[in-house]
């Protein structure tokens, strides 16, 4: 059995990946600066403890005796706190570890590597968390989710791609969570970043093959296989160039 901390446990995604490892008999974790607010949403029988994902002292407390970790934290829309939690929240785990080394399932977005538009901020936040993430070192998964709630019934088997090209495409939160949660189990799907959506047909049940289906993040590059072109890093924000700096030398 492995010992799981969840960020974002109480969110749409974390409930479901929770509810999820549970499931598979896996003992999940989840921090909340709510504990009773929490247990409420993602059940009493699973364990909460006290704890902000901005403050690395108490995610360290809740890293004891965890084997693996699964992001699903986000910042609401509109809230302005994209740097703080989206991006955050990836510094103060590297910190909140101090060199110990878990395995990752981070979630992210599709349209990460795109331009313009409303979501913009968020978005570019987003991507400097997967980047720093791919530079730490750390045994990661990176899933981005296709747009929610806007698919067909029957649309039901989740589907891998590559390249953040498509931008508008739909997903189930089931197969969100999903994809995450076997990504922590399938060892093909270390150092790889995939968009997932939902298309017609059964559930899918073949996730070794469909993560060993798709390419690993090049050794050292900043960005998912097959992105477009990305930001060069010296265009980044200072505070992202500095964490880049100090967290890409602790392995």
């Amino acid at each position: 059995m492995s010992r799981v901390l969840v960020l974002g446990g109480t969110g749409s995604i974390g409930r479901l990946v929770v509810s999820r490892l549970r499931e598979l008999d896996e003992s999940p974790l989840v921090l909340s600066r709510d504990p009773g607010r929490a247990s409420k949403v993602v059940g009493a029988e699973v364990h909460v403890v006290r704890g902000d994902l901005t403050d690395a002292r108490s995610v360290r407390e809740a890293l004891v005796d965890v084997d693996m970790v699964v992001m699903t934290h986000g910042a609401p829309y509109g809230s302005g706190s994209y740097e703080a939690i989206d991006y955050g929240a990836v510094p103060t785990l590297l910190e909140a570890l101090d060199g110990r080394e878990v395995r990752v399932a981070l979630m992210s977005s599709i349209g990460v590597t795109g331009t313009g538009g409303s979501s913009r901020e968020i978005l570019d936040w987003k991507r400097r968390g997967e980047r720093l993430l791919r530079a730490s070192g750390l045994p990661y998964t990176i899933v981005r989710p296709g747009w929610f709630d806007a698919g067909a019934s029957n649309e039901r088997h989740a589907d891998f791609r590559q390249g953040d090209e498509t931008e508008y495409g739909h997903v189930r939160r089931e197969d969100v969570a999903e994809a995450l949660v076997q990504a922590l189990r399938t060892p093909v799907a270390l150092s790889r970043t995939v968009e997932v959506f939902s298309v017609a047909g059964p559930p899918r049940e073949d996730w070794d093959a469909a993560y060993a289906a798709t390419y690993p993040d090049a050794p050292g590059s900043p960005d998912g296989a097959h992105d477009r072109p990305g930001l060069p890093l010296g265009n980044e924000p200072l505070t992202v160039q500095a964490d880049l700096r100090r967290w890409a030398t602790i392995r």
